[in-house]
């Protein structure tokens, strides 16, 4: 707005003598928003100026706002009050820090962040104008350094601000804050014995050439009056001060009067119009304000201590975890990233001795406070685990008390949120086990010494469970999933399933359906385990020869005769990377299950030798060693090219060589090599051969219904026959999991071969084995490729994907270019394996398709918006 419709803005007031828009209806000091009856009248028959609100739901305030604006002709200023520094004053969807909060920042620049938040939301409010009410009388310069740029914050919103009695007081006296920014400046910045009894303040701002508008509180009516036609610009009422009968006075004697009130009006004029220009700038719509706004949130949360570098936890191998607590939900949590033994908070009142019985001597006790309410018990909490930190690894979660923190030094590693609600745990409990960063200190304030205290650790990589708010996700579109599984379910394509997505390496769909078996006894639980079939190729082979391969120990162009002393001649120049890639000529099964008898009554397979016409004599046989020489000494497929080498055909029988090749290589068993270098360090519980060894069968899927081998139900022992022959545990079949479990190592394959602080492959390996040997096979190294052709995957999955399927119902599928991780385990072939149902109505595939349009949906729209 130019000059001249400023002055218009004078000129239109001046014909109306009956408004009085520099009074300032207050409703901060002894009411509140709800309470605005009186407001309202004020500005409807006098036209106060401005309204300061202290409170409210935002979505009433901004409705309440725009119907002001149609009571009067000209516009009022609002002025939003803020009485804690840092905070929002008006409750929104946004979970704003508190005052407390943004003290614990370690990073100052994010107060510079939060001021600019709080000014986009202050102007879609339709506020353009804040009161800073009081600032806390002990704050160090780190605390006002974070005042200094909140503030800046506002201003780089276009948002104005002016410093209230109290917060004037403090900041006079720190040279660190800039009051002259501040839009008013009130009668305590000026001597009034000195200057303001002998002249007016139209001369003290001739002398100091300061312009801004003074200000003052009404205290009495004739003081107030004075003041008025001394200068003062702004009269701040409220209720207290009786504001009818200053009105009252005002107008009955005559004021304004043209000489005391002319420039207090212009002034306020200009005052407006530069508050209405701002309002009226575009909103930078591009600043992905999610994201700011979530750049904040939990940096409050502190580790104030960590002896030993507990924290964030690593080495899961080498750990028992024992929590103490009453909330489930912790409980959960904690079990996501290493199974352990749950203790009631009650525990600790049997005391010291009684502790230390239950806990083994590697015990790592995670103790969730929260439930103490009270302090005394709360601090005999604390002394008791620093006593126990002396022979045992101890870490202790606790959120507000902030009294009992402060000056506080203790032996157990702590971790602290400030906000007195415990709906913050499960964060606390992912930046224990390191899924997310802490950064938080306490503010100087706390200690004698004035430092500040916090140990700052990073993310080690692991899976997240709290997707943050600024990963856009269409929740409605993951929801389809829902109702294509309650179809299958219902047409009975599987009697149940779990299913994960993983984005960006947080957790952002996770649910289980319906039951283990179509009599609905037993809903599928996260840590139900499944036999997922072929994918054992990919998460128990794979891994083991990228480990060897890592060592130096194999070579991809390595033919068999290398690292198989045993192997046939016939079988000896075939190369590994043809046998990964089905491209070795070996036959695509061999049933050699036939030549068996299982005996129920021992569970032992016998080789089955024909005696006569029908008679057969059994005897025990080394199946992994004759198995070994039949495959060598089988006969190739039919697909063999010119030059000898043969085309792609999906093959069991060179990964069964795989596990062989491994064990000979490592003079290892496969399985407990597997358990030592990747499942038990990345917390992979529920990943095993053979699980009936180490949990119950109730855990367990059953699949099939073996009418022909073994006549029984088959439950938690291998479906795959052959892998069956190999005591459970092959290179092509016999592993079981949960797809818990496979999020953690297809997220460890995105991120190059890291996870949880520790690296167990190099970057170059996994995309040797994650991409195509050329550029027209069908798999990589062990892996599937997208091959839309059948539907392997989503339609939507870049070449760079890899993924694998099980016979069972099962299927993995990682995409690194949008950092996507796929996970879907189900029993499909309980009671019967023909049940081909699932398979034939491609469901997998449809929910790999709703997973990225999830979110390509959404990055559609922003690109089309940009």
């Amino acid at each position: 707005m130019n000059p001249v419709e400023k002055d218009s803005l004078y000129a239109q007031w001046s014909k109306s003598k009956t408004t009085l828009p520099t009074l300032f209806y207050s409703l901060s000091d002894f009411n509140d928003f709800s309470d605005r009856v009186e407001a309202e009248s004020l500005i409807r028959m006098y036209g106060v100026g401005g309204v300061i609100v202290p409170n409210g739901n935002s979505q009433e305030v901004g409705a309440w706002i725009n119907k002001n604006k149609n009571w009067r002709s000209e516009p009022l200023i609002h002025v939003a009050s803020i009485k804690n520094i840092f905070e929002f004053p008006f409750e929104t969807e946004t979970k704003y820090p508190s005052q407390l909060s943004v003290e614990c920042f370690n990073y100052d620049s994010l107060a510079y962040w939060l001021g600019q938040a709080h000014a986009y939301d202050f102007k879609k409010l339709g506020i353009g104008l804040v009161q800073i009410r009081t600032l806390p009388s002990n704050y160090s310069k780190h605390e006002l350094k974070k005042v200094d740029l909140y503030l800046q914050g506002l201003e780089s919103g276009h948002i104005a601000f002016f410093f209230g009695d109290e917060a004037t007081l403090l900041a006079m006296k720190q040279p660190l804050l800039d009051l002259t920014k501040s839009e008013f400046i009130t009668i305590n910045q000026i001597d009034q014995k000195d200057f303001l009894e002998k002249k007016t303040l139209k001369k003290y701002r001739k002398e100091t050439r300061d312009k801004r508008i003074v200000w003052s509180l009404s205290n009495q009516i004739e003081n107030d009056v004075q003041q008025i036609e001394r200068g003062v610009g702004i009269m701040m009422v409220s209720r207290q001060a009786k504001p009818q009968s200053l009105i009252n006075t005002i107008l009955n004697e005559k004021l304004p009067t043209k000489g005391a009130y002319k420039q207090q009006a212009k002034d306020y004029f200009r005052l407006l119009s530069d508050i209405e220009t701002n309002l009226a700038l575009p909103m930078d719509e591009k600043k992905n304000w999610a994201r700011i706004k979530g750049d904040y949130e939990f940096q409050e949360i502190t580790l104030i201590q960590n002896p030993n570098d507990l924290v964030p936890v690593s080495h899961l191998e080498q750990k028992r975890i024992f929590t103490i607590s009453e909330n489930e939900e912790f409980r959960f949590r904690i079990d996501k990233y290493l199974a352990s033994t749950h203790l009631s908070i009650q525990t600790i009142d049997q005391g010291f001795d009684s502790l230390m019985k239950k806990l083994p001597s590697d015990a790592l006790v995670i103790a969730d406070l929260t439930a103490l309410k009270n302090s005394q018990a709360l601090e005999s909490a604390l002394i008791l685990f620093d006593s126990l930190s002396q022979n045992r690894s101890v870490i202790v979660m606790l959120h507000g008390n902030e009294e009992i923190i402060k000056n506080r030094k203790g032996r157990s590693a702590m971790i602290w949120n400030p906000n007195p609600s415990d709906l913050n745990m499960d964060v606390m409990v992912e930046m224990v086990f390191g899924a997310r960063s802490i950064s938080g200190a306490l503010p100087g304030y706390y200690s004698q010494e004035g430092s500040r205290k916090g140990i700052s650790v990073w993310s080690n990589g692991r899976l997240s469970y709290m997707p943050k708010k600024e990963l856009q996700i269409d929740q409605n579109i993951l929801n389809q999933i829902d109702t294509l599984i309650e179809h299958a379910i219902r047409e009975e394509m599987m009697p149940g399933c779990q299913i994960m997505m993983v984005k960006d390496g947080q957790v952002v769909y996770d649910k289980n359906f319906g039951f283990l078996t179509y009599d609905s006894l037993t809903p599928v639980q996260w840590d139900h385990v499944y036999d997922i079939a072929s994918v054992t190729k990919t998460v128990a082979t794979v891994p083991a020869l990228m480990h060897r391969m890592d060592k130096g120990k194999v070579k991809l162009n390595g033919s068999l005769g290398e690292y198989l002393s045993n192997i046939d001649t016939t079988k000896a120049q075939l190369v590994v990377d043809d046998i990964l890639t089905h491209q070795s000529g070996l036959k695509s099964y061999i049933p050699f299950w036939r030549n068996a008898k299982y005996f129920t009554d021992s569970a032992k397979f016998l080789y089955k030798k024909r005696k006569w016409r029908r008679s057969y004599t059994y005897h025990p046989i080394n199946w992994n060693d004759s198995i070994q020489s039949w495959i060598s000494k089988s006969s190739y497929n039919s697909l063999s090219n010119q030059d000898g080498t043969y085309r792609y055909l999906y093959s069991d029988l060179g990964f069964i060589l795989m596990k062989d090749l491994v064990e000979e290589n490592c003079d290892c068993a496969f399985d407990q090599s597997l358990d030592d270098l990747v499942y038990k360090p990345m917390g992979m519980n529920f990943t095993t051969f053979n699980p009936l060894t180490r949990m119950s069968k109730e855990r367990i899927a059953p699949t099939e219904k073996d009418k022909y081998f073994r006549s029984e139900l088959l439950r938690g022992v291998v479906h795959d026959k052959n892998a069956a022959l190999l005591g459970g545990v092959s290179g092509h079949a016999g592993l079981f999991s949960n797809a818990n479990d496979l999020a953690k190592y297809m997220q460890m394959l995105l991120q190059g071969g890291y996870y949880g602080g520790v690296r167990y492959f190099s970057d170059s390996v996994v995309r040797i084995f994650t991409t195509k040997k050329n550029i027209n096979d069908r798999r990589a190294m062990g892996w599937d490729k997208p091959y839309h052709s059948v539907g392997n995957a989503s339609k939507y999955a870049s070449e760079e994907s890899f993924g694998h399927s099980g016979f069972t119902g099962t299927l993995v599928w990682a995409d690194p270019k949008y950092n996507l991780v796929y996970i879907f385990l189900s029993n499909r072939i309980y009671p019967d394996p023909q049940n081909y149902k699932l398979i034939e109505s491609n469901t997998r595939t449809k929910i790999h398709d709703l997973m990225y349009e999830s979110f390509l949906n959404l990055a559609k729209e922003s690109n089309s918006g940009s």
